[in-house]
């Protein structure tokens, strides 16, 4: 026991003490005779101490443990019990650390592990073959020095969590998904994923469309004029009139769904080029937008329009941005109930963002339909949609066209409050020119 210990040591210096009194009793020299006992118990506590560092300095071995007994064996006993419970630890951590090596090896991702400044620590097989990352020649090497892509050093740079997509740099048929991961302390992992053949399926899926699109169009026309042309026709018998006026109605409406097809192939498989970028007011477009919606609104919906200042501009395609200030704002006008307040915002955040929002105080969307509202032809309200009209394509179009421009579309909406549509254009993007143009 620990008591037992100390006692051992309380009985070794009391015999330390009696030394000094019987060398002083016998010698008359009582100070000297102290000082030399404890002098001598100095000395052996020091030797002790020599002891100790000898055997920890050899390793600490159990084998090796020094003689010892009181308080000496009580120091020894807990060193070792201290080593065992570091040296269980240690085989728990490397344990830990080669399965975690093990799945991090085996992951169908090229897989590498890098310091808060981006240099390399540990990658896995993979990276060989999707980005040419050799651990054993690319160790400590910054990453943006191999992989010089602007999306991927955008990605490094900014440290967020989203992915990107990019051509492999040493082949560019080679497509890649991108994503940056923090973990403990400053290490992060950048993860790197082949999706060349969803990349090739979805190319192939919207050629099919594309070219369906483009083949039905001209058909679709020339029913129409023909169905156009029974509709003029006097002696059309009255009980044809109705399937006509049916068929022409289903004919525009399968024109207007060709039309946005097509519109979403060209979005998807073009880039924005610098010929297509203008400096637009979007507070003109947003007001003559609301000001054509106004004039065909049967519902009295009140606008209060946030859009005064004309200085402030977007750097952007004029047709894709009426589109998407057309769509939300139609929107809005169209499936909102009659009287509702309708608000539109276009202003710059601090962050240099610029942010354009439509406001409703309608019906709202439930939660589970908001991340498929961009979706082809997706629709909360089947029935109430297809009364309303339009073709289910609106969001999709305006989604494109957002990340076409560099930005991103934001959902929020309360059931029985109303729903805000917010798309925020980059900073780059926005400019004060204090020049109102035409």
């Amino acid at each position: 026991m620990e008591h037992d210990y100390w006692s051992l040591e309380r009985w070794r210096f009391a015999l330390v003490l009696f030394g000094g009194f019987l060398g002083g009793l016998l010698t008359g020299f009582w100070l000297v005779s102290f000082i030399i006992a404890l002098v001598g118990y100095i000395v052996w506590l020091l030797f002790k101490l020599q002891q100790l560092h000898n055997w920890l300095e050899k390793g600490g071995k159990t084998s090796s443990v020094p003689d010892s007994d009181g308080i000496w064996e009580r120091i020894n006993f807990h060193i070792r019990t201290t080593q065992k419970r570091s040296d269980r630890r240690k085989e728990r951590m490397a344990t830990l650390l080669k399965r975690f090596q093990g799945i991090i090896t085996n992951l169908p991702y090229a897989t590498v592990v890098l310091t808060k400044n981006n240099e390399i620590d540990w990658a896995n097989k993979l990276s060989i073959d999707l980005l040419r990352i050799d651990i054993k020649k690319d160790r400590g090497q910054r990453l943006e020095n191999l992989i010089r892509d602007p999306k991927a050093q955008k990605l490094l740079i900014n440290n967020k969590q989203h992915e990107i997509e990019i051509s492999a740099p040493h082949d560019k048929q080679l497509k890649l998904s991108l994503q940056l991961i923090p973990i403990e302390g400053d290490l992060k992992l950048f993860i790197a994923r082949d999706i060349s053949e969803r990349v090739h399926l979805q190319q192939m899926r919207r050629n099919f469309i594309a070219n369906a699109s483009h083949e039905l169009r001209t058909p679709l026309t020339v029913i129409a004029g023909y169905l156009e042309m029974l509709q003029m026709n006097k002696d059309l018998p009255e009980t044809l009139v109705p399937a006509v006026e049916s068929a022409s109605e289903q004919s525009s409406r399968m024109q207007s769904i060709i039309e946005d097809l097509l519109t979403l192939s060209r979005l998807e498989n073009s880039e924005l080029t610098e010929d297509e970028n203008e400096i637009l007011s979007l507070a003109k477009i947003i007001q003559s937008t609301c000001d054509n919606e106004s004039a065909l609104d049967a519902n009295n919906h009140p606008l209060d329009l946030n859009v005064l200042d004309e200085t402030l501009k977007l750097k952007g395609s004029q047709s894709e941005i009426v589109s998407i200030c057309s769509n939300l704002i139609h929107n809005a006008f169209r499936y909102t109930p009659a009287g509702t307040e309708i608000k539109i915002t276009w202003k710059r955040l601090v962050s240099g963002e610029g942010l354009f929002s439509v406001k409703d105080k309608g019906q709202g969307i439930a939660p589970e339909h908001l991340a498929h509202l961009t979706e082809r032809f997706y629709r909360v309200d089947k029935g109430r949609s297809q009364e309303a009209g339009g073709t289910g394509l609106g969001l999709a179009i305006v989604q494109h066209i957002i990340q076409r421009h560099g930005g991103r579309l934001e959902i929020k909406s309360t059931v029985g409050k109303g729903s805000t549509f917010s798309v925020y254009f980059p900073a780059e993007r926005v400019l004060v020119t204090g020049i109102v143009t035409k």
